[in-house]
C-alpha cells in the first residue's frame, strides 16, 4: 500500500494540506466573486432592457425569471470550478488552475461591472 505522500508526489504531509487549504481558499475566492457578478446582473438586464425600450410587462417577466437562471448558471459554474481545482492537486497544476479560474472570475466581474455602468451612462445622457 503506497502512502498519500508517494501517490501524490509531495514531500511531506503538510505540503499536501498546504495544497488542499489553497484549493479551499480559491474556491471560496472564486464563489465570492461569481457571487458578485450573479448579484449585479438582473439590474444589468433591467438597464440593458430599458436602452432597449422593451414594454414593462416583458421587463417584468425577463427579471422575474432571471433570478433563476442566473442562480442556476452560478451553482454550475461553481461546481465545475471545485471539480476542475479539486483534481488539480493530484496533478500537481494547482497555481496553474487557480489564475485561471480565479483570473476568468475576476474578468467576467470587470467586463459586468463596465458594462452597467456604461448603460447607465447611456440612460442618464
Amino acid at each position: 500500500m503506497t502512502s498519500l505522500q508517494e501517490r501524490f508526489g509531495v514531500s511531506s504531509a503538510w505540503l499536501l494540506r498546504g495544497k488542499y487549504v489553497a484549493y479551499i481558499v480559491s474556491w471560496v475566492a472564486f464563489g465570492a466573486s461569481i457571487f458578485l457578478m450573479l448579484s449585479i446582473t438582473p439590474g444589468l438586464l433591467k438597464l440593458l432592457m430599458e436602452v432597449l425600450g422593451i414594454n414593462r410587462w416583458a421587463r417584468s417577466a425577463v427579471h422575474n425569471f432571471s433570478f433563476f437562471f442566473v442562480g442556476l448558471t452560478g451553482l454550475c459554474m461553481v461546481i465545475i470550478v471545485e471539480n476542475y481545482l479539486r483534481t488539480a492537486v493530484q496533478k500537481n497544476l494547482l497555481l496553474r488552475r487557480i489564475a485561471i479560474a480565479l483570473g476568468s472570475a475576476l474578468f467576467l466581474l470587470a467586463a459586468s461591472y463596465a458594462l452597467h455602468g456604461f448603460l447607465f451612462h447611456l440612460l442618464t445622457t
